[in-house]
């Protein structure tokens, strides 16, 4: 079992390998905070102490264009990449000068103590996290499976170039970054050429006074502050990393020099030759040889023993056969009791359920009788309403039969009214007679003026 759980430990870690590597956003994010910090920090001191060696770094870093901070920014970087491979290096040379590993201990004969070893690599998590305990757990699993000494070896220096490799390429991002120091200083020096000659000639072009002179020398002798100060600022910091990032490197070279000389002088040498193996697989062949005649009798009397050892084994079975005849019809016995016996419960349960049901039915049959009596009666008295209220209704159809009719006498007789021609005469003459005695109303309603006339007759 605990072979099988290092096995399967072994297969989820096959795509995580130890390595050198450093954490990439960590040295970005931490080199432009450092850049920021050393940037503003010479801008404040130079507001509060300007002279001496503070004024000339200010002047250096915050006053020749954009480019000193670029290099800044990719000197942070190399140093902090400097910094973490420091700190890798010195965990992976930890596990080789602490014999982590504790080979000595193991017996390389032994299978079940080289499983042990695999299973303390991997509780321990340095298969993930050590390069020597990765190669020596991956190299101890390949003998375990091939017991070949040749095999384990090429496997072994195979893994060692592998490594180095990938050791090489985590300098990738360093060897930019100093390639890219020596450059953003030519590109600064190039920029403040550009910007001195140009001002220069553009003076010249124009009118030549002494004040005008002296403007245009002092932007040509700062356009070439700036030409030189990027490229002398650039070559201090190659400079000043360089040292420290090749020791790192001859440190690396030398750990996977250490990890390959462990290996070989405490895991390959140790491993059983194959004369070796030769050796323990014939004293196990005189081994088995010696069993056999110990424990197996002799050919000769074969017959006699597998004859006394064939009657026993019939006695045996014949005995046990008995045996399991009776305790089969023992057990099948009691078996069709307690069926029986559940059978019976459930007959008298079935019996004492029916008759229940039996008794509810009649109690029904005894309510539901009495209620269609009941509502029998009910019907008989609503037949009477029913009947009652029918003449009620016949009467009423009468009465109204006979207003329609008186109804219909009435609209002939005003039909007839209206149709002929002296009514209408007569209400022509009333109309007449109206407008007439209205026009009278209305005269005698408004004010009249009575006027004395004196006439003399002669």
């Amino acid at each position: 079992m605990e072979k099988e759980e290092v096995v399967e430990k072994a297969e989820d870690s096959g795509q995580m390998r130890a390595n050198t590597d450093t954490n990439f956003w960590v040295q970005l994010s931490v080199s432009l905070v450092l850049t920021l910090l050393v940037s503003f920090g010479l801008h404040f001191l130079s507001k509060v102490h300007n002279e001496g060696f503070v004024r000339y770094m200010n002047g250096l870093i915050n006053q020749r264009g954009p480019v000193q901070w670029m290099e800044l920014y990719s000197f942070f970087v190399v140093l902090l990449f400097i910094v973490l491979k420091s700190r890798v290096i010195r965990k992976q040379i930890q596990h080789i000068y602490e014999d982590t590993a504790a080979l000595s201990s193991v017996n390389m004969d032994n299978d079940d103590e080289l499983q042990m070893l695999r299973k303390r690599i991997h509780d321990e998590g340095h298969d993930l996290t050590s390069i020597l305990l990765g190669r020596l757990d991956r190299g101890t699993a390949l003998w375990l499976a091939t017991k070949d000494v040749g095999r384990v070896s090429s496997w072994i220096n195979t893994e060692s170039a592998r490594d180095t490799a990938m050791s090489d390429l985590t300098y990738t991002l360093a060897r930019t970054m100093m390639w890219a120091i020596p450059i953003f200083g030519f590109i600064g020096t190039v920029q403040g050429l550009s910007s001195a000659v140009g001002g220069f000639a553009d003076f010249l072009q124009g009118a030549a006074e002494l004040s005008a002179i002296k403007g245009a020398i002092a932007n040509v002798t700062i356009g070439l502050g700036v030409a030189f100060d990027t490229t002398f600022l650039a070559l201090m910091l190659v400079t000043i990393v360089q040292f420290p990032l090749s020791s790192v490197m001859r440190r690396e070279a030398t750990l996977m020099g250490e990890v390959d000389v462990y290996l070989d002088e405490h895991f390959i040498s140790h491993l059983p030759s194959p004369e070796q193996q030769a050796v323990v697989i014939e004293n196990l062949e005189d081994s088995i040889e010696a069993a056999f005649r110990r424990y197996i009798p002799d050919p000769d009397r074969y017959e006699e023993v597998f004859t006394e050892s064939i009657e026993k084994a019939g006695i045996v079975v014949a005995q046990q056969f008995e045996e399991f005849t009776e305790n089969y019809v023992a057990s099948r016995k009691k078996a069709t009791d307690a069926e029986v016996e559940a059978l019976a419960a459930a007959l008298e349960s079935a019996h004492m359920k029916a008759a229940e049901l039996a008794n509810q039915y009649a109690h029904s049959a005894d309510g539901i009788q009495a209620a269609l009596g009941e509502s029998l009666q009910k019907a008989a008295a609503a037949a009477k309403d029913v009947a009652s209220q029918v003449d009620t209704i016949a009467d009423l159809g009468a009465k109204i039969k006979e207003l329609l009719q008186i109804e219909q006498a009435l609209e002939r007789a005003v039909a007839g009214i209206a149709g002929a021609d002296e009514f209408q005469k007569t209400f022509v003459q009333l109309r007449e007679h109206l407008t007439t005695t209205d026009e009278f109303c209305r005269r005698l309603s408004k004010p009249r003026v009575i006027t004395l006339h004196e006439e003399v007759l002669s």
